[in-house]
């Protein structure tokens, strides 16, 4: 029976129990049985509809539910070779809650570009002029050392003017050529052309980096250019202990000593190269009352002394220095600049859909003025 039905049945019997004469006192006591009965009826409706609206307990997991059966009871009592059993279902809601997705579902965020490796700083061959070739060779006229004798006096009047000489020699070199190759596929430079851009860059990249390291370090033998540190294209400083001035010597009075030495050539040193380790070296030295020669733990100090730029690079090894007029000692030739080329045609680049890039230069290199460099090992001499 309706909850609605009810109230209307109890509405009609209090309207006939207001009727208070003789003849419906017998009625009334029936009414009255029915009133409790329909009451009672009423109160059960209300509770039933409470229940409906509350909370229900939280629905058993499908472990909990596999866990509680009989069939599994069974089985681990031994009394049951296997165990099968049928679940209630469980909304996913209740005990599975939809979590973020793992395992690509959701696309990461990806960083635009390529995250860059390191890039060692190219500084040596900028301290060098650079001269343009339309030739696979090149050559100079060189003042031969020592090759100028001056006739230069005072001359009375009528007497013989003094004669002067210079002795002169023709230096020519031929021009190297440093290569790099990279290989990459067709769909790689078509769907990501950041990546091959990047690739690019380091195929450009470790061709500057050789021809530093040649600049530098070269033995020029074969295809090797004359770097500044091989013997013949530098003074050695050959510093004594003694010609530092002190017991007391240390770095400092070295690199002094080899910058005067240029200076006694008549040249003009305008920098100093070291190693970074070196250098950092140097801003550790400490006077006896332990206090920094070129700067303190509160400032960086400049990269210079004695007035001249200090230029750090890892192109030059540890423990050696050399000072300079870089201006005046020798002579970048440039036959073709930077050039990057992409080929399909090369080995079996056709049938793999893949291209072979090729970047390279054209240069030669000359020290001219050996008398311009200065430096050598970067130690204290013992005697």
């Amino acid at each position: 029976m309706e909850l609605k039905e009810i109230s209307d049945a109890l509405d009609r019997i209090e309207g006939k129990m207001n009727d208070t004469s003789e003849a419906n006192k017998a009625e009334l006591k029936r009414l009255g049985d029915e009133q409790v009965k329909l009451s009672r009826q009423l109160i059960e409706l209300q509770q039933n509809a409470v229940k409906a609206v509350a909370p229900k307990a939280e629905a058993k997991s499908v472990g909990a539910q596999v866990a509680e059966s009989n069939a599994v009871k069974a089985f681990v009592e031994g009394s049951a070779t296997k165990a099968r059993m049928e679940l209630a279902e469980t909304k996913a809601d209740a005990v599975n809650p939809i979590l973020t997705p793992t395992g690509g579902v959701v696309q990461a965020y990806r960083r635009p570009g390529v995250l860059a490796g390191a890039f060692r700083p190219f500084t040596i061959e900028a301290l060098f002029p650079n001269i343009p070739v339309a030739s696979n060779a090149y050559e100079y006229v060189k003042e031969k050392d020592a090759g100028f004798v001056n006739g230069a006096a005072p001359v009375a009047e009528g007497a013989q003017k003094p004669f002067g000489s210079t002795g002169f020699e023709l230096i020519s070199g031929t021009i190297k050529t440093v290569a790099h190759l990279a290989r990459i596929s067709k769909q790689l430079m078509e769907d990501a052309p950041a990546l091959e851009a990047y690739i690019n860059q380091r195929v450009v990249y470790g061709v500057d980096l050789a021809v530093e390291d040649q600049i530098t370090t070269g033995d020029g033998k074969g295809q090797n250019l004359s770097g500044i540190f091989t013997t013949g294209n530098y003074t050695p400083h050959v510093a004594k202990l003694a010609d530092l001035g002190t017991t007391n010597a240390t770095l400092l009075d070295l690199i002094l000593f080899a910058k005067t030495k240029i200076e006694q050539n008549y040249f003009r040193p305008n920098a100093i190269l070291m190693n970074p380790l070196n250098w950092s070296k140097l801003q550790m030295l400490k006077n006896g009352s332990a206090d920094y020669y070129l700067t303190s733990p509160a400032s960086v100090a400049q990269p210079q002394l004695w007035g001249l730029p200090v230029v750090t690079t890892q192109a030059v090894a540890v423990d050696t220095f050399m000072v300079g007029d870089f201006s005046a000692a020798g002579t970048v030739w440039t036959r073709t600049g930077m050039t990057v080329e992409l080929f399909e045609q090369d080995s079996d680049n056709v049938e793999k859909n893949l291209i072979t890039i090729r970047a390279e230069r054209r240069l030669g290199f000359g020290i001219e003025r050996p008398g311009a460099l200065c430096g050598g090992a970067l130690t204290v001499p013992s005697a």
